[in-house]
């Protein structure tokens, strides 16, 4: 897990070295163990690992290390576990036929779900996460899409490793933008086309458009 993880930090503070001074120093052996104690979840290999080596970025930054969107840090994953838990008990909220899966048959139709283990936000609501819970034809450990905004939940990637071999991907490719942002007065990142008639895209669009590197 490291080296994916090591990799795309490489590949993403060559473009963007202000970055590196977000990051927080990974968590103890003790602090995974409490986590998992909390969520009553063994935490994947991979994403103890994470955790292990970073333990989230600072989010007062305008611009987080998974692609412009924020890691958690363990304390921000319990938090929004516990959050997003609560809402996985309410069945009405979970009508299956208010959501998809893509691929089918992949992630449960559901808002929420106590296995679903978010390691990255927007901050507004939406999540990237680990599903241990997959649905008849998913597997468990596969990167998906949740949260507020997001009624069509893909399979972003097979696991944590080839997530993060993805985004290196993303980044040496040419989908990759580093722009100066106005309005919040730093390098902020944009994916997508380089057709000036191409709106740029933040990372859950982008990942689940048909032209995304894969």
């Amino acid at each position: 897990m490291n080296n994916a993880w090591n990799t795309y930090k490489e590949a993403l503070l060559e473009r963007m070295p202000f970055l590196a001074e977000t990051l927080g120093a990974g968590v103890s052996e003790d602090d995974i163990r409490a986590a998992e104690a909390e969520t009553g979840i063994a935490f994947p290999a991979e994403l103890a690992a994470l955790y292990r080596t970073n333990n989230g970025d600072d989010h007062e930054a305008a611009c987080g290390m998974i692609l412009g969107f924020h890691f958690l840090s363990l304390d921000e994953l319990r938090s929004e576990w516990r959050r997003w838990k609560e809402y996985a008990e309410d069945a009405e909220r979970n009508a299956e036929s208010h959501f998809t899966s893509v691929p089918a048959g992949c992630i449960k139709r559901r808002y929420a779900d106590a296995k679903w283990i978010p390691f990255c936000s927007d901050d507004g609501g939406n999540f990237i996460g680990i599903d241990l819970d997959p649905d008849v034809s998913g597997r468990a450990g596969q990167i998906i899409n949740f949260g507020r905004d997001e009624h069509s939940k893909l399979v972003l990637a097979a696991d944590l490793n080839a997530f993060f071999e993805r985004l290196t991907r993303i980044v040496l490719s040419d989908d990759f933008f580093v722009v100066e942002d106005e309005f919040v007065g730093e390098e902020v990142v944009y994916l997508g086309s380089a057709d000036e008639d191409e709106a740029y895209q933040h990372l859950t669009d982008y990942l689940k458009s048909e032209d995304a590197v894969q």
